[in-house]
């Protein structure tokens, strides 16, 4: 699965979603900013073990729907004090996936 994750942020490092960017923040007040392309592209990050959780989305029904979600987490080491920093991507690899799978809008569409 990391490697999927990888080729397909290489893939589509043109993608506008990639550009966002994560703030690395260690005790020591050493600050750190990556893009999601840096995060994914680097291949540093390790994919967690999957869990089902509640469905955070409003159902119309009376039952409680339950995903699985499986986190993707970054560990560095602080360049001032050598601490380690633990972050955890903002999606889980089941919603990133698709995201990355999806090709450009037409640009004669939408200029």
């Amino acid at each position: 699965m990391k490697e999927l994750l990888v080729s397909l942020a290489h893939k589509n490092r043109y993608n506008r979603f990639l550009k966002n960017k994560i703030e690395l923040s260690c005790k020591c007040g050493c600050l750190d900013t990556l893009t999601y392309y840096d995060f994914l592209s680097g291949g540093e990050f390790e994919i967690g073990q999957p869990a089902s959780i509640i469905s955070p989305f409003i159902s119309e029904s009376i039952y409680d729907e339950t995903i699985t979600v499986t986190p993707i987490l970054l560990t560095r080491k602080c360049p001032d004090c050598g601490e380690e920093i633990t972050a955890v991507f903002p999606l889980s690899v089941e919603n990133l996936v698709p995201i990355l799978q999806v090709q450009p809008p037409d640009p004669q569409m939408y200029g």
